[in-house]
């Protein structure tokens, strides 16, 4: 990685090799020099005649003045510099000062260090939590000191704002590979832990997903050209598999992010070890854009996407990953399952593992959350064991499921309004200002998702029908099958795709694709659910109806406690 990059929306700095340390260090550094640069050729392009006179000076020159108003009262300084004797020119100056301030908050910030391979983490861990409160606090320092010095007073409402870096990040070498092409992969840049100050948010140009993701026979990385200088690599541990996203630089808020989403390896979890997944989000090359591929001789699943704009949502990060992982499930005979699955306990004893299937905007998590809101009189606890994608497999001829996720990535507008501000203390939003608004919250931990949590009851989420209510359970097996086979459901704008679609098992994420593989396995566990007897029907949330966003999950909600309070 270069020691710091800055662009329009981000900036990284490697404290390793810039020393930041002090309010002279940050002021005298080159970054520094190089934001105020941007910030006035921004305010030249608006035209603002009361920053004219500043931005006519040289940046060197500004940044000269700033030096010297941080050392030195304003009078001493004025001596020097005549400008500052006129109170239009030093309120002025205040303003660029208070806007220049204002434009650096708003960028994406991220610190980076480099850690030893033989550094332990706890040591670590404390380095990343000490340098963020301090770059933080030192930012703020030259803030309040230059800024009270030109309006002559001090502040009587502070804002303690994390005026540094949004996530600090520690890196360490890993050498786990050294067969082609795999070689090509930059053995810099792993990270090892990360520290944010929720809550966060990012913003992205593109705020839905379109298309799938497409098999290929070929692997691109053996044509392909990576820039190893370019890319941090995110250790991920989704489901059971030890998974490698090499993130562009330009992307750092979805490596951020993913840390959220997914369980992080530990150091020693990953150290030297090949992967079981490889995601590769930010390539240059357009031909093997939202491609994967299975490469049987060192037996990964490698996954890519471009850095074109047109992928700059995080949908494309998550979803590639569950594409890769659902692929490798099925082929070791697991049945992937894109639902949310949860443990519900009731007041009079009854506690079953229930699981919700469906696209995407089919009502899942929505009525998770409203069983938390409309049935807190029966219920005792819920336990989210997946939110979005887990499996089923075979445990002594018993169905039963884990899951892949350690949060949760929801709409905003489909929750019980303030539900995500209740989390704001863990929360990442995404685009929180867009229509199709998301946020990441925390779902369950990964220790519990890995369990083997028994299937008591299976249903099928349907968005759109205005008729049926509540939920019914089929008796047909062919019937029930063939609903969850079609996979229909009404577009809720989480995608480019719009009115109804159908999707094979509801799962574009390798059902749809390798569907040779995935419906012997459908027909495989559909029997083996009916044959130990166990619940298997269609869910009626309405979320895709006009005025049922929220009523719709409610109602389900509540007809799924009655039913499972009977059994």
């Amino acid at each position: 990685m270069k020691e710091y990059f800055i662009d329009n929306q981000m900036f990284y700095l490697q404290f390793n090799r810039i020393a930041c340390d002090s309010e002279s260090n940050i002021l005298n550094s080159r970054p520094f020099l190089l934001i105020l640069k941007r910030y006035i050729k921004q305010v030249k392009n608006e035209g603002n005649p009361e920053f004219r006179w500043i931005v006519s000076l040289k940046a060197e020159d500004l940044l000269s003045l700033y030096k010297a108003l941080f050392v030195w009262d304003l009078k001493e300084v004025a001596k020097s510099i005549d400008l500052l004797n006129n109170d239009e020119n030093r309120i002025s100056l205040y303003r660029f000062s208070e806007n220049l301030y204002t434009y650096w908050i708003k960028l994406e910030r991220y610190g980076f260090f480099n850690r030893g391979r033989l550094d332990d983490d706890s040591s670590t861990n404390q380095r990343l939590i000490n340098s963020f409160d301090m770059f933080s606090n030192l930012v703020l320092k030259l803030y309040r000191t230059i800024t009270q010095k030109l309006i002559n007073r001090t502040y009587n409402l502070l804002r303690q704002l994390p005026a540094g870096t949004q996530a600090n990040i520690s890196i360490v070498s890993n050498s786990w590979t050294y067969d082609s092409p795999y070689t090509k992969l930059p053995e810099q840049g792993f990270i090892s832990s990360l520290l944010l100050r929720p809550p966060l948010m990012t913003y992205s140009k593109m705020n839905t997903r379109s298309g799938m993701f497409q098999p290929i026979s070929e692997n691109p990385l053996e044509k392909i050209n990576i820039n190893k200088n370019n890319y941090v690599v995110l250790p991920l541990k989704v489901g059971p598999y030890l998974t490698y996203v090499y993130m562009h630089h330009r992307f750092l808020k979805y490596a951020v992010s993913l840390g959220s989403l997914f369980e992080s390896a530990e150091f020693s979890e990953f150290k030297d070890k090949k992967p079981d997944l490889i995601y590769i989000f930010g390539i240059d090359e357009d031909e093997y854009d939202g491609t994967y591929h299975y490469d049987k001789n060192s037996d990964i699943y490698i996954g890519f996407v471009s850095k074109n704009l047109k992928n700059d949502y995080f949908g494309y990060v998550k979803k590639m990953i569950l594409t890769l992982y659902n692929t490798k499930l099925m082929y070791e005979h697991k049945l992937p399952i894109h639902g949310a699955m949860f443990k519900v306990s009731l007041k009079n004893g009854i506690t079953k593992n229930i699981c919700i299937m469906g696209d995407s905007g089919a009502g899942k998590s929505e009525t998770i959350e409203s069983l938390r809101l409309v049935a807190s009189d029966k219920v005792t606890n819920i336990e989210t064991i997946y939110d979005d994608m887990g499996y089923f497999y075979l445990n002594n001829k018993t169905v039963v499921s884990s899951g892949s996720e350690i949060g949760a990535f929801v709409r905003l507008d489909d929750l019980e309004q303030g539900y995500a501000y209740k989390q704001i203390d863990r929360a990442v939003f995404l685009n929180p200002h867009r229509t199709n608004a998301r946020v990441i919250l925390p779902a369950s931990t990964y220790d519990f998702i890995m369990q083997k949590h028994q299937v008591d009851l299976l249903l099928y989420a349907n968005n759109y029908d205005e008729e049926n209510h509540g939920l019914k359970i089929f008796d047909n097996i062919d019937e029930i099958t063939h609903i969850f086979e079609d996979g229909a459901r009404k577009a809720k704008g989480t995608t480019s795709e719009v009115g109804m679609t159908r999707t094979y098992f509801a799962n574009p994420f390798g059902p749809h694709q390798e569907q040779n593989i995935a419906k012997p396995l459908v027909k495989e566990y559909f029997e083996k659910l009916f044959k130990t007897n166990i619940p298997v029907g269609v869910i009626y949330t309405k979320l895709a109806i006009d005025g049922y966003e929220q009523k719709g999950p409610q109602e389900a909600a509540l007809n799924l406690i009655d039913f499972i309070s009977k059994k």
